[in-house]
């Protein structure tokens, strides 16, 4: 599942939108889905986002584990977050040091990131799911 990116509207907010602009049904549905992309739906979206309709992201779910009491390489005691992915990439994150390393289905790691920022977290799933 990729990403998708939608305008939340009611029936009764179409029906305005379609009156104001002077546009169909489905030329007000193509623009909230973002199904179609030129001057009109742009508009639209503009319009509605500006009368408070809020804007969603759809995003895939990923499983998080968390592991605790894990021993490293260092015979330290680490706490890991990990994430899988359906091509066998994995996302793991010491909590510890702040360390983040994307591995592929072999488990070599193909990126490193250190102090993520969660604003950061979906590019860093996006590059794992793309491996």
């Amino acid at each position: 599942m990729e990403r998708k990116i939608i305008i939340v509207i009611t029936g009764e907010e179409s029906r305005y939108i379609q009156k104001v602009l002077q546009v169909s049904t489905t030329t007000v549905w193509h623009a909230v889905k973002y199904i179609r992309n030129n001057d009109i739906h742009k508009k639209i979206r503009k319009f509605a986002i500006e009368r408070g309709n809020s804007q969603m992201v759809f995003a895939p779910e990923f499983d998080t584990i968390f592991t605790t009491n894990h021993e490293d390489a260092d015979g330290e005691m680490t706490e890991y977050m990990m994430q899988v992915f359906e091509n066998g990439a994995t996302l793991e994150g010491n909590r510890s040091t702040g360390l983040a390393a994307v591995r592929n289905k072999r488990g070599e790691i193909k990126g490193e990131c250190q102090n993520l920022h969660i604003s950061e977290l979906k590019a860093i799933q996006e590059v794992a799911m793309n491996l």
